[in-house]
Parts: C-alpha cells; sequence; structure tokens
C-alpha cells in the first residue's frame, strides 16, 4: 500500500538516542579544577546557617541553597532552615522556582536570613502553554495546574485518580481494580466513536499511556482546556492536553530521596444477605406464588431441606488487599558561570494485591533524566523505562458473589472441577467467583519505554531553535489460560481447557523543529514560535490459541503442550504517519492587553489523498483591569484582576482504523470450480470503503476572569465554555446485500455539544507558625447530541437500556417506567388506556406496574420507554483543606458529583426475587399483609417475566455523592533530632487514608461507575469498586 506521509526509517536513529543519558556529556560540563591563589587559600570555611521566608514571612521549603562557582549546598526544610559551609568572604545563592534568585555575601556573618519575592519572569518556567512558556499573570487562555504536592498525597499508582476533583472541567470516572486507569475526559465527551481520552505531554513526548508513570516522579501537571491552549497540537488537541514535566536535579550537593508506604486496601461496604435457611423460605414463597413445588434444597415441610451447609460467599471471596510503593532517587547538579548540568535517577517498584482473589498489579520502574547548558546550547533528555506485571479480574464476579445461593459450598470434590455451583436441588446460574478466579487466570505482562531528547540553541538572546525527539517503545504478552472443570450450573461438562496468547510490539516516533523569537520592545512583548514536526507509529501482533490441556502430573500452559495438533494463528499490523507544520504567537503591551493566536496544518495517513491535510487554529484576549491606573488607585487590595475570551477549532484524527478509506479484502477465501468441483483459494471483498470521511472539528468559545485579592491570599478563576463537535465520525447499520460483512462504513454527520462552567476557589495563609489553606473547584457540564445519521436515528447501548439520539446527551437511560406495585385486583382491572383494554390482565395483586407510553394498551418493551436520568453529574466539586504548625501537617480532600444517575444491574439481577438468587435481609416483598408500593411480590418466573424485566426504572438510582477521598498526617522531625545523623537532611512519617467513608443513597458496591463504552455511560455492570485503603509512609532525604 503506497503511504502518501512517508514513514520515517531516517528518523529512527536519532529518535532511538532519546534513550542515552548525558552523563559523558555532563562530565564535560564539570568545571576544570584550577590553581588556587594564596588569598584563596588563606580564607577559612565557617558555618552559615538562617531562614528563608516568602514575601509573607512564611518558612519556604525546598530553597536551593548553594555557595556561588561550587558544588557545595543545600535545600531548606519545611520551616525554610537551612545550615551549610561557606567561604567567610564568599557569596551565596538562593534560588526556588516562583522567586527572585538572591546572590547574599556572606561577609563573615555565621547567620544569613534572607526574605524571597516573587518573581513573575520565573512563573515561566511553570506554565508551558503549547510551545512557548509563558508567564502565568499573562495567560489569555481557559488553563488549570494541578498541585503536585497534594495530589500526590493519595496513595494512587497514576496521576489519573490523583488528578479527580482538584481541577475544575476534567471528569475522572475509574473502578478500583489494582493497575486500572481510570477514564478521564476534559470538558465533556465531544465523539461518538473516536474516543475522548487527552493528549498526554511527559516532558515533550506525545503519548496515551501514563499507567507507567510513576507520580512520584511529575514535578508539575499542567491541563489545557480550551481551543486557544490546545489548537496548536491540532489533531490531537481536540480531546484537551495534560502537559506533564518531570523532576530534574538541581545544583548544588547531590541529594539521596528516598519515599515509601504500605498499607492495607478493603471494600467499604458490603451488603447484608439471609441465611440458607432464610433463603429456603423466601424461595418455597417464591415458588409457591408461581404454582409450583419449592425446590429440593428449600423444602422444609417435603423434609429435603438441609442446613448443613451456610456459605457467606462475601467472606469468602472477599480478602483484605495490600499495597505499597518505594521510590528511590539520586540527583544533583553545578552551576558555573557559563556552564551547568543536572542529572537524576530514580527507580520504583509499585505493588497493589486486590481486594478479592486473583487480581493485581505490580510496577518495576526506573527513570533516568539529564542536562547540560553550555554557553549558547542547552541538552537534556528523559527516559523511562517499565517492567509491570497485571493479573485481571474474570467475569462479574461482583454480581455473582451477591446471586450465589448460600447452600451451596465453595468446594465440592464431586464435581469435575472441584467447585461447587448447584445442581436441580439448589437451582442457580451465577458463576462460581472464587472458581472463576482460579480456574481462568488472564495476565498481561508489559515492557515499554518512554523517552525523549531535545536540544536548544540560542542564536541570540531572543531567537533560538530547538529540536525534540520523541520515541515510545511498547512490548506486550497477554496471556489466559483455563483449566478443565464446570464452574456453572448449565455450562457443558466437557474438556473446556484453552491458552490463548496475544504478544505485539508497538512504537511511536515524534521529531519536532521549532524556531522560537521572544523580545519586548520597549512596553511590547512578542513571543513567536515557527514549527514542524513528523510522527509515525507501527504496532504488529501475533496470537495463538490452542485447546487440549492435561492435568496430569500438573497443567503446563504453553503452545506445544496442547493435545490440538492444530491450534489457531492470527496477527496482524498497524501504521500510520503525520506531518505536520504550526504557529503559536502571545503578544502583550505593558503586561496589560493580551494576544494569542495559534495555528497547525496537520495531514495524516488515516485519511485519503483527497481529504488529508485540516487546518486547525485560535485566538484569544485578555485585559489585566488590574494593572490599569485607575484601578490600581481604586482598589488596591486587588492584586489581579484579567478578562479573558477565546475561540477556535481543533481537529481529531483518532479513528477507529488507519484504513478505513480502503476496502476490506479476505484473501483467504475457498471457491469451487468446474465439472471437477475443483476448490481454488480466492479472495473476496468483505467491507465497503468509508469514502470521503473528512476529520472531526470541535469548536470551543471560552469567556473567564481571574481574581487575585489580599496579598494573593484569595484566588478565583472562573470560565464558560460552549465546545461544538462537527463532523463527528458514525456508522449506522447497512444490509448485507450491499456487500457489507465487515464493519459498516463511517461517515461524518454527527454533532455534540458540551457546555458548562468551571470555577476555582483557593485561600491560603502563610503569614505566621500556623499556615492553612482551602481550595474548592466546581464543574457543571451539559451534553447533547445535534445531529445523527438519519440512518440511524437511535443508537443503542449498553445491556439495551441506552440510547443515543438527536436532543438528548450521549447514553441517556431509555427504559420503562415503573408506576409502582398493583395492591389489589381491581387497580389491574381499571389499569387501562383510551380505548378501555386493560393493559396488564395477567397482573396478580403483588405484581410490578408499568408505564404504557404509547397508549396502545400493551407493555411493550421497545415501544413503551421513555427517556430517564442523566448519565453526566449536573456539578461536580472538591474540597482540599491543609494546615501545618512547625513540624505537623494535615489535609483533608473531599470530592463528590450530583444530579447523575446510574443504572444498577446488579440489583436487577439480585432482586429478581424469582427464588433462583440469594436475597438481600432487608429487603421486604410485596404480600397481603405489606403492601410495599416498590418491590414487587415473590414469584418464580417474576409471572411471566413481569417482574424481572431489566428496562425498566425499577433499577435506576441517584448516583450522587460526597466521599472523604483522601486524609493525611504529617510529621517532620525537627532539624536539631535530624541533625544527629550525618547526611540526613530530613526526615517526614506520615499516614493516610483513603476513600475512608463514602456518603450516597446508591444501594450497589459503588456509585462511581466507569460504565460500559461511549454508550454505557451511567451503566453499572458490576464493575471492581473503588477501595478504602490505609497507609503509613516515610519519606526521607539525605
Amino acid at each position: 500500500m503506497r503511504k502518501p506521509i512517508p514513514k520515517m526509517r531516517r528518523m529512527t536513529l536519532p529518535a532511538l538516542m532519546c534513550c542515552l543519558p548525558l552523563q559523558s556529556v555532563l562530565a564535560e560540563a564539570t568545571p576544570a579544577p584550577r590553581a588556587a591563589s594564596l588569598l584563596e587559600v588563606a580564607q577559612p570555611d565557617i558555618t552559615v546557617s538562617g531562614r528563608v521566608v516568602d514575601e509573607k514571612g512564611a518558612g519556604l521549603p525546598g530553597v536551593n541553597v548553594v555557595v556561588k562557582g561550587s558544588t557545595t549546598g543545600t535545600q531548606t526544610d519545611i520551616e525554610g532552615r537551612y545550615t551549610l559551609t561557606a567561604p567567610d568572604n564568599g557569596t551565596i545563592v538562593f534560588s526556588f522556582v516562583g522567586y527572585t534568585s538572591q546572590d547574599v555575601p556572606v561577609s563573615g556573618r555565621t547567620s544569613v536570613n534572607i526574605s524571597l519575592v516573587p518573581d513573575n519572569r520565573s512563573l515561566s518556567e511553570v506554565v508551558v502553554v503549547g510551545y512557548l512558556a509563558q508567564d502565568r499573570q499573562n495567560l489569555s487562555s481557559s488553563v488549570s495546574s494541578l498541585d503536585v504536592r497534594e495530589a500526590n498525597k493519595t496513595p494512587v499508582p497514576t496521576l489519573a485518580q490523583a488528578i479527580q476533583g482538584r481541577t475544575p472541567g476534567v471528569q475522572v470516572e475509574g473502578s478500583g481494580a489494582p493497575g486500572a486507569v481510570p477514564n478521564i475526559v476534559i470538558r465533556g465527551i465531544g465523539s461518538f466513536s473516536n474516543g475522548s481520552n487527552p493528549l498526554y505531554v511527559i516532558d515533550g513526548l506525545w503519548t496515551d499511556n501514563i499507567r507507567d508513570l510513576s507520580p512520584n516522579d511529575i514535578e508539575s501537571t499542567t491541563v489545557l482546556k480550551d481551543a486557544s491552549s490546545t489548537a496548536v497540537y491540532g489533531s490531537r488537541g481536540a480531546n484537551g492536553v495534560i502537559v506533564i514535566t518531570t523532576k530534574r536535579g538541581v545544583s548544588g550537593t547531590p541529594k539521596v530521596s528516598f519515599n515509601g508506604y504500605v498499607g492495607t486496601e478493603s471494600i467499604y461496604r458490603s451488603y447484608d444477605m439471609v441465611n440458607h435457611s432464610e433463603w429456603a423460605d423466601r424461595s418455597a414463597l417464591a415458588y409457591a406464588n408461581a404454582g409450583l413445588p419449592p425446590l429440593p434444597g428449600a423444602n422444609k415441610a417435603g423434609g429435603t431441606f438441609t442446613n448443613a451447609i451456610d456459605t457467606d460467599w462475601q467472606k469468602e471471596f472477599f480478602q483484605t488487599g495490600r499495597v505499597q510503593d518505594y521510590n528511590l532517587s539520586f540527583s544533583g547538579g553545578n552551576q558555573g558561570d557559563k556552564s551547568a548540568s543536572n542529572f537524576l535517577i530514580s527507580a520504583g517498584y509499585f505493588n497493589q494485591e486486590g481486594i478479592v482473589k486473583g487480581p493485581s498489579f505490580e510496577r518495576y520502574s526506573l527513570r533516568l533524566n539529564s542536562g547540560l547548558t553550555r554557553g549558547r546550547l542547552k541538552l537534556s533528555q528523559s527516559a523511562l523505562l517499565t517492567h509491570v506485571n497485571t493479573t485481571l479480574l474474570n467475569n462479574v464476579a461482583f454480581v455473582d458473589v451477591l446471586t450465589m445461593l448460600p447452600g451451596i459450598p465453595v468446594r465440592d470434590p464431586s464435581t469435575t472441577s472441584g467447585y461447587g455451583y448447584g445442581n436441580a436441588a439448589l437451582f442457580n446460574y451465577s458463576v462460581n467467583p472464587i472458581a472463576a478466579q482460579e480456574i481462568l487466570t488472564r495476565t498481561q505482562r508489559n515492557e515499554r519505554l518512554q523517552a525523549s531528547a531535545n536540544a536548544e540553541f540560542s542564536f541570540t538572546d531572543f531567537l533560538s531553535y530547538r529540536l525534540n525527539l520523541g520515541l515510545e517503545g511498547h512490548l506486550y504478552f497477554d496471556k489466559d489460560a483455563r483449566k478443565e472443570g464446570r464452574i456453572r450450573l448449565g455450562d457443558p461438562d466437557i474438556d473446556q481447557t484453552y491458552l490463548n496468547e496475544n504478544r505485539g510490539f508497538q512504537s511511536t516516533l515524534l521529531v519536532e523543529n521549532t524556531l522560537n523569537f521572544n523580545k519586548r520592545f520597549g512596553e511590547h512583548g512578542i513571543n513567536a514560535i515557527l514549527g514542524y514536526s513528523e510522527q509515525a507509529y507501527r504496532g504488529d501482533n501475533t496470537s495463538a490459541r490452542s485447546t487440549g490441556f492435561q492435568s496430569v502430573p500438573q497443567y503446563y500452559f504453553v503452545q506445544s503442550a496442547s493435545t490440538n495438533a492444530t491450534p489457531t494463528v492470527g496477527g496482524g499490523e498497524d501504521e500510520w504517519a503525520k506531518r505536520s507544520y504550526f504557529a503559536q504567537a502571545n503578544y502583550d503591551f505593558k503586561n496589560r492587553y493580551l494576544i494569542t493566536g495559534s495555528f497547525r496544518r496537520d495531514g495524516s495517513s488515516r485519511f485519503d489523498r483527497t481529504r488529508q491535510y485540516g487546518n486547525f487554529g485560535a485566538a484569544s484576549v485578555g485585559w489585566r483591569l488590574s494593572e490599569e491606573e485607575f484601578f490600581k488607585s481604586a482598589l488596591p487590595f486587588v492584586n489581579n484582576m484579567k478578562l479573558r475570551a477565546s475561540y477556535g477549532v481543533n481537529g481529531n484524527d483518532n479513528l477507529p482504523g488507519s484504513y478505513l478509506y480502503q476496502a476490506t479484502v479476505n484473501q483467504n477465501v475457498n471457491y469451487v470450480f468446474g465439472t471437477g468441483q475443483v476448490v481454488t483459494n480466492g479472495a473476496i471483498q468483505i467491507g465497503v470503503e468509508s469514502k470521503d470521511i473528512r476529520w472531526e472539528s470541535r469548536y470551543t468559545k471560552n469567556v473567564g476572569f481571574d481574581l487575585d485579592v489580599l496579598d494573593s491570599r484569595v484566588s478565583l478563576s472562573a470560565d464558560y465554555y460552549i465546545s461544538t463537535t462537527k463532523n463527528a465520525l458514525v456508522n449506522p447499520p447497512l444490509p448485507t446485500y450491499l456487500g457489507i460483512f465487515d464493519t459498516a462504513p463511517f461517515t461524518n454527520l454527527g454533532e455534540i455539544q458540551n457546555k458548562g462552567f468551571e470555577f476555582a476557589l483557593g485561600y491560603h495563609e502563610n503569614r505566621k507558625a500556623f499556615t492553612y489553606g482551602a481550595d474548592l473547584t466546581l464543574t457543571t457540564i451539559k451534553n447533547e447530541v445535534l445531529a445523527l445519521s438519519e440512518l440511524q436515528p437511535n443508537i443503542p447501548g449498553a445491556l439495551n437500556v441506552t440510547r443515543t439520539t438527536v436532543g438528548q446527551p450521549i447514553s441517556r437511560l431509555f427504559l420503562i417506567p415503573m408506576l409502582g406495585i398493583f395492591q389489589s385486583q381491581e387497580e389491574i382491572d381499571n389499569y387501562k388506556n383510551a380505548a378501555g383494554r386493560v393493559i396488564q390482565p395477567t397482573a396478580k395483586p403483588g405484581d410490578v406496574k408499568y408505564e404504557d407510553v404509547d397508549g396502545d394498551g400493551i407493555i411493550n418493551t421497545d415501544k413503551d420507554r421513555r427517556f430517564v436520568g442523566n448519565p453526566f453529574p449536573k456539578l461536580q466539586f472538591g474540597l482540599n483543606l491543609t494546615a501545618a504548625y512547625k513540624g505537623f501537617d494535615a489535609s483533608i480532600f473531599f470530592q463528590g458529583v450530583s444530579g447523575n444517575d446510574v443504572f444498577n444491574s446488579t440489583r436487577a439481577s439480585l432482586d429478581q426475587l424469582d427464588g433462583q438468587t440469594n436475597f438481600l435481609s432487608d429487603v421486604e416483598p410485596w404480600t397481603e399483609q405489606n403492601h410495599s408500593n416498590t418491590t414487587p411480590r415473590l414469584v418464580n418466573g417474576g409471572n411471566n417475566g413481569q417482574n424481572t424485566l431489566r428496562q425498566t426504572t425499577r433499577w435506576v438510582e441517584d448516583g450522587s455523592y460526597v466521599r472523604l477521598r483522601n486524609i493525611q498526617l504529617g510529621y517532620t522531625l525537627p532539624k536539631t533530632v535530624s541533625s544527629l545523623v550525618p547526611g540526613l537532611g530530613s526526615v517526614r512519617v506520615y499516614v493516610t487514608g483513603r476513600n475512608v467513608f463514602t456518603l450516597t443513597n446508591y444501594t450497589g458496591f459503588d456509585p462511581e461507575t466507569p460504565g460500559i463504552g461511549a454508550f454505557g455511560r451511567g451503566v453499572d455492570d458490576g464493575s471492581y469498586p473503588n477501595v478504602r485503603s490505609y497507609t503509613g509512609g516515610l519519606q526521607v532525604n539525605f
């Protein structure tokens, strides 16, 4: 196949150099020793100590304190204190990100105390928007910065869990499964089929994977949300961008740091189920109400009931999980007059054993970051190598653990598998959840390299060139192995052993060239770049499946051990390339009037030649009212007030395939020819190409303001946005007689809109020994489908309980309304339509009453549905509270959502009340004595299925919750104590509680559910719930 955009074979070698450290170069950067003069030798060294405070008088921890012209240095402790040895006529350099550096002569003093003041120019090192570093005060785009220090107090394996509730406009939904990465959505779902996950830029490397990045390695995280900040990323910026910078070494004495914690995990709630005897009574009543004799295992009157076995399935299934995380780093650097270097080496180990038997996650990581500045040349590299082992959960275990009957044993030596699963006396269709984890083992092994390297050369103090190289390589090996034996009643009791294996490699290369112009002309400031980049991806995989494995003398799961001589094999490969031209510019006048513009032209091999290129751009304006003279005199307590607005468009080429514009051909089809019936191999087209598909385009309008008052102790930021995706891809079903035996072709007929408000309010008091602060974030969102294909005006969703259609949000629940419970035969007879027809003539008192939506007098599972509930929370919030006094520190973080609804599929299985599942002890079914209007009577078969319908509002619940997401208490040893150990810097111990409690009316395991795909939002199908954990940790710096 010809590729309109070339592959990047010539770029492979320079990209591979990303993973080579700059240590050999660093050695050259170290100043050569020189002969000391008699004057220098004569100068004695003295011990200097002191305290560094900010502009409010609060101690600044982590300030770099270095003797100028040497490698001698240290960092301030949590109170801002330091001690080091320096020549009595030397100079000490104090530097800290966000503050102006100071050179202070020692002049023979043994005590040097200083106050650092904020430096707006240094803020440009923190806020990176697109390819340009900007002063935070001059941002005219919608950008949020994560407080990494606070986020890292949450004991989680990835940034995705840590960011939840801390950044407005960012929705995070995920399960508690070991190693699971939650779904992150910025400002709503903007695509039907192309995914809505943001782009991650880690030290210049573009990636979709952050599972393997340890939160301990992160220095800063910035979330870009509007088109003004993301358009420069073109086709990858439509869903937002998260820019991550990892830690690097600093000048001064080399530093060794350790941070580790260990703890336990548990399920935060469980169900109170009936015992075996109580189940038998309810089951017998359900069968009696259906006019049937009871199951033998429930027949107390007939004498066939036995109470010898009474299994508490939750007790048998759940366990106390364990979590541990250890990180060790070694970093340092030096600073000369014309050269500087830095390095950081870190190693990490994370292990999580689940709250149920089986699932686990284990990650080994090694990071090497280094940098060199020599004159006009700057070099830096980042490399992360990880090895990950994951064991997955099998089946819908969190449903089966509730529906399994208490009279069934966990293990039963009379079955082929050795596990209990029921019989004719104890009829049940659930899978033994413990057997599912032990009979079937699903593992994943991953090795990943994420690396970047860049070189920057400054021609002048305002013009520079930068080359950025990125490489991501991923080796994976998935293995599913099943032992022999039945684990569910009704499954065939035959040899079911099998081995599935899937191996592959994926690589992504990135090369970017940029030319940067940054200069002030009096009161005018211009910062602009021009760039050219190329990207390429290639992936291939090989799979094999074999059956028939022997347990004697033991199972040996390799393909060659199969008794099946002809295993099924498969495989494939995929590749794409992209070429881009881009520009970005910032302009300010007097740091008061702000203009930002960006443009990107992307060419992608995923489209045919006529549609290959797309143009994307955005602009924003800002006005800092606080810089106006009339404003300064009228409101002197206002430190910063800024109005801003932006508009722009992004594209999306993350298609569900790399070759949609070409037809699919099966090259292994047999044909029979001639009178001799000769079988001849040939090929046939099985799919139709997606003709003329275009880029999805996401247009975003944004207005906002920022406010800082009272010496910036109070800050407020607010935004309102409207984001509209046009030309969204949909693939309505088409008849097979058109030659479509594969996926239906895609077409650009969809349109989606998201709009909402975002607020961030903060208060921080740092002027006294007792410091405290509070940060509140609020987010609202409204999602609506504006257009779909006429061939498919309704897209069915997960479990056939959601629909996506014009005028509704994506994946809204579409169900038969439950009106209550019939209380009498008279009520049943009087429930008629307009024509006088009895709507539910076969119902009995105690059965569920449904709404006849279409008025035809019949309850139809397709026609009698209404849209109900909301899959998206109307309000999301996060509240972080911090306090510190001397060596003690504390933080409490609450997070929650409100206004969304969840379809509880677990309860739909558990509360059928037909006698073939277990029962909740607090559920009181309708009886002649208990006329419930919410819970129907016990009846086997649900009275011909009337009471067991799934597609009804009976199973819809409020998904709102408030959760104590994280609480941490810490204590840092006084310097007088830690200094007793030579070389010891600071020691901090801490304890953390995660998901300590949850306030909710939801009756499932967890109201926070990831759903089932794009069209299954708000559907809880028994996913792994989020867990409660308690950990203890230690931080030590040498």
